[in-house]
């Protein structure tokens, strides 16, 4: 509260002086402390006056640089925490599914200046065999214009920047490329003196791109003492077989301009700079991608097999008659031994077979007996959170009609039904059918 109340000038500084009068006695050596309070970077200097008796006053220079990203940022997440962290602070994604579906987070920006920046936000990859060491940028007049709601170049800013030009510097040699850059300069510095041309060199941060990290909007303006909601997502990729699991690190800068002259500059008081001359705000991004796959346990070491007998039909009473139907139902466990949710859909691969599904758990419960193409997704989505685990009673039908297949010729019987035929001319029925298992990027698990 103090140092906000020294700071409620909005000038970004203010000096702090202890004791601001006294009695120096003869011979006496007196100890003034000044502390310097800030919110905002520039160059500031000023006088310290001090004044003794009628004497002419004494002018003490003082000067202070503050560099620094005041702005910090809040995470807006869906559950009833906010998370605040300082500049540089990482945005984890957190393990996710190759080829889902993009996961988007709420970050709010809080400027506690007293001044409004405007904020270019630009997206970097950062790939781990990268061996660029720095960039080369050549830009045409304001690196930073406003933009207006469409993305277009404001009229106001009477810019006519080009877009940048990043170039490796491992060649030394400067290439046509280049060449026909400084020449187009020098033509639009002869036509106008509103252009103008300027090279960087800077560190080397990540290869610019808006996958699988994108951020939106791309430029802001976040208001003095206020804040401001930028929306960054991550797009899965879809992962290689033959990778286990890929890490993706982004990085977000932000870089921050002054519209405001009397920001900018207060003539032999303060001086601000803005855009590359100032050090970006900051977000590291970081996720995990991994195949969705779950764990599968049955009843028994041989899998899911069952052992029925025309007999089953005839029923303990023989004046009952036949019964049209005798079921065999064994159990397996679905088990998600990952670090994030899996949805899925659970449907048997071939239609018209005797086998159907049931879950135990009525919310998990679905009603497949069949499986067609067109009625996989009316299917019900499951859902399995890291370290739970679900029920499913697969059964399989005997009935009378099963038993017609015996007679029939090999080239009408359906794919999955086999006759087999025993030395002793005894015949038995095999039928073969995967249970499938479609996750949400539609990979499928057998």
């Amino acid at each position: 509260e103090f140092a906000a109340a020294l700071l409620s000038q909005g000038k970004g500084a203010a000096f702090y002086i202890q004791p601001s009068t006294g009695t120096l006695k003869a011979f006496q050596q007196f100890t003034i402390e000044i502390a310097a309070y800030n919110n905002m970077w520039g160059e500031y200097q000023d006088n310290l006056v001090c004044k003794v008796g009628d004497l002419r006053p004494k002018l003490i220079p003082m000067q202070m640089t503050v560099k620094g990203c005041p702005i910090f940022l809040q995470l807006i997440s869906p559950w009833p925490f906010t998370w605040t962290g300082r500049n540089a602070a990482p945005s984890r994604f957190g393990t996710q599914v190759s080829g889902g579906a993009p996961v988007l987070r709420r970050v709010q920006l809080n400027n506690p200046t007293p001044f409004d920046i405007r904020l270019d936000l630009e997206v970097y990859n950062q790939e781990p065999d990268d061996e660029k060491l720095v960039d080369l940028l050549v830009l045409f007049g304001d690196p930073f214009p406003p933009m207006d709601m469409a993305g277009d170049e404001a009229a106001s800013s009477g810019s006519t920047s080009e877009s940048e030009v990043m170039l490796n510097t491992q060649e030394c040699t400067f290439s046509k490329e280049f060449r026909s850059i400084l020449r187009r300069a020098t033509l639009s510095l002869e036509s106008t003196r509103e252009k103008n041309i300027s090279v960087l060199l800077r560190p080397h941060e990540g290869v610019p791109a808006d996958s699988p990290y994108s951020i939106a909007p791309r430029q802001i303006v976040v208001p003095g003492g206020g804040s401001s909601d930028v929306y960054i997502s991550f797009t899965p990729l879809v992962l290689p077989d033959t990778e286990a699991e890929l890490c993706c690190d982004g990085l977000v800068l932000g870089f921050m301009s002054l519209d405001s002259k009397l920001a900018r500059m207060v003539p032999h008081k303060v001086r601000r700079s803005h855009g590359y001359e100032v050090p970006p705000l900051r977000v590291h991004m970081e996720a995990v991608l991994r195949h969705p796959l779950l764990e599968v346990e049955t009843d028994h070491d041989r899998g899911v097999v069952f052992y029925s007998v025309a007999s089953d039909l005839l029923p303990a009473r023989p004046f009952y008659g036949v019964l049209t139907d005798a079921v065999i139902t064994q159990s397996l466990k679905l088990m998600n031994c990952t670090k994030v949710p899996l949805y899925f859909r659970l449907f048997l691969s071939t239609p018209s077979m005797p086998f159907s599904l049931s879950c135990t758990d009525p919310k998990k419960s679905t009603k497949t007996s069949h499986s067609k193409k067109e009625e996989r997704e009316h299917q019900p989505q499951h859902v399995l959170y890291p370290q739970q685990n679900m029920l499913v009673k697969v059964s399989f039908h005997t009935t009378l009609e099963l038993l017609r297949y015996q007679h029939l010729p090999e080239t009408q019987l359906l794919p999955g039904f086999q006759v087999l035929q025993l030395e002793n001319g005894e015949r038995k029925l095999k039928f073969n059918q995967n249970l499938v298992i479609e996750h949400s990027n539609y990979t499928t698990q057998v």
